[in-house]
């Protein structure tokens, strides 16, 4: 009897190191995955949330991100647009000089003079054309002289500059 009941303790001991111990080791190692793995998972989700927001972002001042050109480059389409701005607007340019460019972090700013004859109304629209160009054009000062009497005609400075991400 007690030959058989020690043979069951070691029987029931055996199958529980040999069979059910490894099962549980095991089990317990995957739990201790899967947590680590809903870890990475939670924080891939915020960083694909944060992607988006920062796409969406991206989106939106695409348009004006363009590879380096030179400045001498820049200046001149800078140059060609604004006097076609003016062209279309009925301005009577007197001077335009372009000033040197300089850099601010990832933007470079190129700025340029104005010297223009006008009416008031062809100056709005002018402005309007400049606020509503594919670049980033301001404009950073402006005087307005008026050349005297009740005329709407005024003489009028501008410093506009282009902003160009790179």
């Amino acid at each position: 009897m007690l030959a058989y009941a020690a043979a069951v303790v070691v029987l029931v001991t055996g199958t529980e190191r040999l069979v059910l111990h490894p099962i549980v080791t095991r089990l317990n190692d995957l739990d201790e995955e899967i947590v680590v793995k809903e870890h990475q998972l939670r924080r891939n989700l915020r960083e694909v949330a944060a992607r988006q927001v920062v796409g969406k972002a991206y989106a939106r001042h695409a348009a004006y991100a363009r590879t380096a050109r030179s400045d001498e480059q820049e200046m001149a389409r800078l140059l060609n647009e604004i006097e076609g701005l003016a062209t279309s607007s009925g301005l009577s340019v007197v001077n335009m000089k372009p000033r040197p460019a300089g850099k601010l972090d990832v933007r470079k700013e190129y700025p340029v003079e104005l010297e223009v004859e006008t009416d008031m109304a062809r100056l709005v629209k002018f402005l309007h054309g400049l606020h509503a160009s594919k670049y980033l054009l301001r404009v950073k000062q402006m005087r307005l002289v008026p050349k005297g009497g009740r005329s709407t005609q005024v003489s009028a400075y501008l410093l506009i500059s282009e902003t160009v991400l790179q």
